[in-house]
């Protein structure tokens, strides 16, 4: 899954409070039900806008998290920006290989020995600082009773402490990143985190550039098709 949906039991640990408490113990549920997940297809839609322009991510794919094949997935992505004919991409990971086809042209990139999916590039406990509160709210999609997560991550705190980013850079560039707001709903029945919402804005001088980013699972251990 995504970066964010692996860091959220650490936005429930870092507040305190009724919410905080529920929040714990619905990620603790979902973590538990994961490990039941040998596979899953998920889509994914991003949007960057910027002066009143948008460009737009869209990708559906499938992974296998556990098993022989665990660590293998695809992508079908598709790019909207304005003014650029659309690009469509298609990315397969098998064994030890990434293979990327693009405008008809196919290319097979080969993995390090050894090499290993992971989730994160720095310790997801730093993020455990930045975190400024968690709320626990219940709703019905499509019949079916959920629970709704929703952290807020200082963004510009939690930014300028990665490696390789200072706040001195992002003042000389007149950058700031606002507050991070991130959603998960969690169905009752299952108590799997099956969609994911992240919405953030970076400023820069007179000008925002807003994203919005949404996860969803779609569908659970049944069999995936990776193109060939």
């Amino acid at each position: 899954m995504l970066l964010f949906l692996a860091a959220l039991p650490l936005v429930a640990a870092a507040c305190t409070g009724a919410d905080a408490q529920k929040a714990q113990e619905l990620l603790a549920q979902s973590v538990a039900a994961g490990q039941t997940i040998h596979s899953e297809g998920f889509s994914m839609h991003m949007a960057l806008v910027e002066d009143g322009e948008t460009v737009a991510v869209d990708a559906d794919g499938g992974m296998f998290l556990r098993g022989a094949r665990g660590g293998d997935f695809y992508a079908t992505v598709a790019t909207a920006v304005p003014g650029v004919a659309p690009v469509n991409i298609v990315m397969v990971k098998h064994g030890p290989s990434i293979r990327v086809r693009a405008g008809g042209v196919t290319r097979t990139v080969p993995l390090p020995a050894g090499a290993k999916p992971t989730t994160a590039g720095f310790d997801l406990n730093a993020l455990t600082p930045y975190v400024k509160d968690v709320e626990v709210s219940s709703l019905v999609v499509k019949g079916r009773s959920e629970d709704e997560v929703t952290g807020t991550i200082d963004g510009q705190a939690l930014i300028t402490s990665l490696p390789g980013v200072s706040a001195g850079m992002l003042s000389s560039l007149g950058a700031s990143l606002g507050d991070i707001k991130v959603s998960l709903f969690i169905p009752r029945d299952s108590h799997l985190i099956e969609t994911a919402l992240l919405d953030t804005t970076m400023h820069a001088g007179k000008h925002d550039l807003h994203l919005n980013m949404s996860y969803a699972v779609t569908s659970v251990n049944k069999p995936l098709s990776f193109p060939r």
